[in-house]
């Protein structure tokens, strides 16, 4: 399948051109691997992507690039069953996102309770905070 029709139909859904272009990118990236180490295998099976997702494993590249790739090929297979050319879901995140071992985050600094009623108390004032960035503070803590 043309990866210019996918494409169209991530713009028709809606997705921002950057998205878009880094879709169909890591659709590519899968495309060119089956071409080269795969021959005989559709397009997308769940024979190839597990495949492609230990390639990548192999391959030394970061959880955070692996899981953003089988994103975008989850969103490709959504994309070949809407088009009608695959009829199951080969894809499914949950199962098939590369998991982070605890522990290994690193450690996070975080605020004290104290500290965070402090900041909040601060922002409250109009004198010193505008309302942009009051809302900035707010949206660090919502997105925390």
């Amino acid at each position: 399948m043309e990866t210019a029709e996918f494409s169209q139909w991530l713009f028709t859904e809606g997705k921002a051109a950057k998205t878009i272009e880094s879709y169909v990118n890591d659709v590519k990236g899968f495309q060119s691997y089956l071409q080269e180490k795969l021959n005989d295998v559709p397009v997308l099976s769940r024979f190839s992507f597990v495949r492609y997702k230990e390639h990548l494993m192999k391959e030394g590249y970061a959880v955070s690039t692996i899981n953003k790739k089988i994103n975008s090929l989850k969103v490709y297979n959504d994309f070949l069953r809407t088009k009608g050319v695959i009829n199951e879901s080969f894809i499914q995140l949950k199962r098939d996102r590369v998991k982070i071992a605890a522990g290994s985050e690193g450690d996070v600094e975080a605020l004290s309770d104290e500290q965070v009623e402090q900041l909040l108390f601060y922002v409250e004032n109009r004198s010193k905070v505008s309302s942009r960035n009051k809302l900035i503070v707010y949206y660090c803590f919502i997105r925390v």
